[in-house]
Formats: structure tokens, sequence, C-alpha cells
């Protein structure tokens, strides 16, 4: 992440306040997601990768005065075995990774009646910092739709991460950018991005949902709830979980506003009124 992300978070009354009692929120596998084509996808074939990975040495060694470059027939009989194997290893990942989905706005019709108990529930403005997603390990994509099959091909990734590094080492051969592309850091970066896209490809058909997600190596609770909260957006009050909502913001989250949307007929448009929660003694 380069700056803090602002997202939001529709959930029913009832899962709102069960999110604020036990202070977490919660990254689901996939298979728990309600798209059932979720992380979906089929690996392009070694060719396909060898392809993409010798046409980016040999643009990169063409820019440096070089040669264009090809593979022999055992070089790309490793990259084949090679790809075989990371792909294993990238399926099982994708399995088993946590997807916290959330939107851009908070004012979505269309999310406040899918998610939110159509509008008697809540919207969660939470907001992410660097150090809270670097100590949980977490990152953000945009989701991306498409009608394609979804063919991912992890050498596309990792042709975006060598063009950066050869941006930033002009003077570089392409020996030189090889080794440094090896270290650790480069391949964590190649291996977070491209899991992120493969986790991160939905149907047209959800495409106006404008879907942001946070992703973390496991799925799972966290309890982060009070770090990221900073507001809560209503448009109807539940009267069975209302109460209990308002009593959890001002005994354990003082500091979260209340922000209350009337939408006016004819047009897409919303007012938000800030509210104070204060308790009074009886």
């Amino acid at each position: 992440m380069t700056t803090a992300l602002t997202c939001f978070k529709y959930r029913s009354s009832a899962a709102a306040l069960r999110c604020l009692a036990e202070g977490s929120l919660y990254f689901a596998k996939p298979s728990e997601l309600n798209d059932t084509l979720e992380a979906t996808y089929e690996h392009a074939t070694p060719e396909d990768f060898a392809r993409v990975m010798t046409q980016t040495y040999s643009e990169i060694r063409q820019q440096r005065g070089g040669q264009a470059l090809s593979f022999d027939r055992r070089g790309l009989a490793e990259i084949a075995e090679a790809h075989a194997w990371e792909c294993q290893r990238l399926q099982a990942f994708t399995d088993q990774i946590g997807i916290f989905s959330a939107a851009q706005r908070p004012d979505h019709q269309a999310m406040w009646a899918y998610y939110a108990g159509n509008a008697s529930g809540v919207c969660f403005e939470l907001e992410w910092s660097h150090e809270i997603a670097d100590r949980h390990q977490l990152w953000a994509t945009d989701v991306q739709y498409q009608q394609t099959p979804r063919i991912h091909n992890r050498a596309d990734d990792w042709r975006t991460i060598f063009f950066e590094l050869a941006a930033e080492h002009p003077a570089a051969s392409l020996e030189e950018l090889h080794r440094l592309s090896q270290t650790d850091l480069l391949t964590k970066k190649w291996g977070i991005l491209t899991a992120s896209r493969a986790a991160s490809v939905k149907h047209t058909d959800w495409a106006h949902e404008k879907e942001v997600r946070l992703l973390a190596p496991k799925s799972g609770a966290l309890p982060i709830l009070s770090d990221v909260l900073k507001r809560i957006h209503y448009v109807r009050r539940d009267r069975d979980h209302w109460p209990d909502i308002v009593q959890l913001l001002a005994t354990r989250y003082p500091s979260v506003e209340l922000v209350h949307w009337q939408f006016a007929h004819g047009k897409i448009s919303a007012i938000p009124a800030p509210m104070e929660i204060r308790l009074i003694p009886v």
C-alpha cells in the first residue's frame, strides 16, 4: 500500500453487533463467499509462461543494446518443470487465502439492499494504516471484472515487476537485473502480486459493486476492529439490535462517529448527518 486505505463494509445489524462485540473482522475463504466462481481460474501453459518470460528478457536486452534472446529446449524444459511446481503452490495458497470484501463508498444503494438488511443494517467505515497492514501481512487490491475465461499467467506479474526493476536500474545489464530479481524481497513481491490478481478476478455481472479487497495469508477472524473503525453509517435503525450497537459504541468505541444517511427520490443523492453518542446517567 502506498497510502492508508479507506473502505466500507456493509453489514446486517446482527452481523455488525457480533463484529463489535468480538472486536474482529472476518477474512473469508474463497469457498465461503457468494460467488460460485470465486478465485477460480486455469493456469497458463508452460509455453505461454515461457513466451512472456522470453519476450520480457528480450525487450530489456534490446533496450540495453543487445540482441533478442531465446531459450533452448533444455532451458524451456526447466522453465516448464518449475512452472508446474509454482502453479501447484499458487493454487494451494489461493484456496486458503483470506478475503475481506468491501466497497469504495458508503452511499451505494444497491450495497445497502444486498448486504445491510435492505438498509436496516449499518456500514462500517474502515481506515487501514501501513502499520496495521504490515503487522497482519495484509495487502489491498481492486477487483477486476471480465467476461473472458480466467487464464492466469504468473509471468504477466513477473513482467510487471521486472520492468519496474529495470526502470530503477537503467544502467544494469540483463544479467545484473536477473540477479537482482532473485532476491527474497522481489520474489515475495511477485508472489503477492500474482496471488492477489488470481484471487480478485470476477465476472462482469458483479462489476456494479466496484469491490475493494484486503487479502490475508490465511482466512479467519482478526481482532483489529478497534484499530480500523472510524465511523458507522446507517439509514434505518433496527429496533432489535440498534440499542445494543449504540451501547457497544459508547463503551468500547468512544471515538467512532455515527453518520445518518437520508436518500432522496428522483436522483441518487444523500445527506450525511454526523451524530455524537453520549451516555446519560439514570
